[in-house]
């Protein structure tokens, strides 16, 4: 374990869950890195430890509730006890209300509701039990105070994200667990910059206040704070970064 600790992001083999283990990795933590695509992981794995991090890959899907203390057992034993959750994974279905079925429904709370949940208890447990500090960090999003139709289930998902992350920092406020979310804008990515490449997507960003959209690196700092295990003083807060596109 290195001197930061040990950080478990879920989501990793993509996106910005990709980017969070490489910035985590290069200031000092070792990651776990975990999704259900074990190949794109240790991919990944590879080029963090080409830069002279450690990283290990974890397969896990975080849909699959049961499978979390065989799964955190098993990221222990390759890296120790974790000290911090990045809770990243998570979905959408595009579908206005009325077209959601209730599959629909619970394939999308249940990853980006449900996982989060009871990952977090999890390791708040065994953090308990050790008298340890633990730090996790919610993924949010902008959506979860700002209407945008075709994704009422998602921005509920991500409403209820940041109701809970204040939930929990208040249960274990006198635990030594720093629980906060990180609410961004709209960033591009490998999955959807196709859209904001396409005309539908730029007549989007032309709304914007600033007429762009973030970066994966914009986050750098933000996940590198919350993280942070000196950070002892900010708990049970929503981040927002979004560069404006909320006002």
């Amino acid at each position: 374990m290195s001197d930061k600790g040990t950080v478990l992001v879920t989501g990793a083999s993509s996106g910005l869950g990709d980017q969070f283990c490489r910035t985590l990795a290069a200031d000092g933590y070792t990651v776990i890195a975990a999704a259900r695509r074990k190949d794109r992981l240790e991919a990944l794995c590879s080029d963090i430890t080409a830069n002279g991090g450690t990283a290990c890959a974890l397969a896990m899907d975080v849909s699959d509730v049961e499978s979390f203390a065989v799964a955190i057992d098993e990221a222990e034993a390759m890296a120790g006890p974790v000290t911090c959750l990045v809770n990243n994974a998570g979905t959408s279905v595009s579908k206005f209300a009325t077209e959601m079925t209730p599959e629909d429904f619970d394939f999308v709370m249940g990853l980006n509701l449900r996982g989060p949940y009871f990952l977090s208890t999890e390791l708040a447990r065994r953090w308990i039990a050790r008298s340890s500090d633990g730090r996790i960090v919610n993924i949010g999003s902008l959506s979860d105070s700002r209407a945008m139709p075709g994704h009422t289930v998602y921005g509920t998902s991500k409403a209820a994200i940041a109701r809970l992350t204040q939930q929990m920092a208040r249960e274990w406020i006198n635990k030594g667990i720093n629980v906060n979310a990180l609410a961004p804008g709209y960033i591009k990515t490998d999955l959807n910059a196709p859209y904001f490449d396409s005309p539908k997507g730029q007549a989007v960003v032309a709304q914007f206040p600033r007429r762009r959209v973030g970066e994966p690196a914009d986050l750098d700092k933000a996940i590198l704070y919350l993280c942070d295990p000196d950070q002892r003083f900010l708990t049970g807060q929503v981040l927002r970064l979004d560069d404006g596109q909320g006002l």
